[in-house]
């Protein structure tokens, strides 16, 4: 019996010092990712270079929807474009699988990387084995996220509830509380594309992995009480 009692009493301290720990710490600011900002025209464009044979470019935007406003509880569309250029003659590329993550950043510990929403893309017939891309044919495709989705609610009210570090006082889930309480500063989107690669006179194909990541501010000012 004592020794359970022992048990019982060390499970609850470690529990308070986690919590405690967790009510006082922060999470740096991420500041080495490229941001997707209405200075370049609300559109990002990156380029990867695949094996020193040709280049890989993508497209990220908006659309209509305006950047300066950009809320994190808005339901969005994210226009996505892959293209190659300067590919070896008799190359073949295809793009297999396509896998999307859009996340939170906050200096709160309890919110940052949780995720918001996500989607995957993948080829679905029997003719070929990817998307194919060319030169002339780009992959083009449009992630919907969603404002208020089941991962965001089920975060946010881990956070403010009692497993949570309980430093979140304001409990409804609104752009307000996520800014002003969470110190949500931006959404963090994720691009992995699994791209197979078959070059002249070979037989099979093979993979190449290419990871997109940038921010996107959160733009919500609020009036302090």
């Amino acid at each position: 019996m004592k020794r359970y009692l022992a048990l019982v009493i060390a499970s609850v301290f470690a529990l308070f010092c986690l919590t405690g720990c967790l009510e006082g710490e922060t999470v740096p600011e991420e500041k080495n990712l490229e941001v997707l900002t209405p200075l370049n025209g609300s559109t990002l464009e990156k380029k990867h270079n695949i094996e020193e044979s040709f280049d890989f470019i993508t497209t990220y935007n908006t659309g209509d929807y305006d950047l300066n406003r950009w809320r994190i509880t808005d339901s969005k569309v994210i226009n996505m474009t892959a293209k190659i250029s300067n590919v070896p003659e008799g190359a073949t590329v295809l793009i297999e699988h396509v896998h999307i993550d859009m996340s939170l950043k906050s200096t709160n510990p309890q919110l940052d990387g949780l995720s918001q929403d996500n989607m995957d893309d993948s080829y679905h017939g029997t003719s070929q084995d990817g998307f194919y891309i060319s030169e002339k044919y780009e992959y083009q495709n449009k992630f919907a996220v969603e404002g208020f989705s089941k991962d965001l609610i089920d975060g946010w009210m881990f956070a403010v509830g009692s497993y949570g570090a309980g430093s979140i006082s304001q409990e409804r889930l609104t752009e307000r509380t996520l800014v002003e309480y969470g110190d949500v500063y931006a959404n963090k989107m994720q691009v992995v594309y699994d791209i197979l690669v078959k070059y002249e006179g070979e037989e099979y194909y093979h993979v190449v992995s290419i990871l997109d990541e940038f921010l996107i501010p959160v733009e919500y000012e609020y009036e302090s009480e």
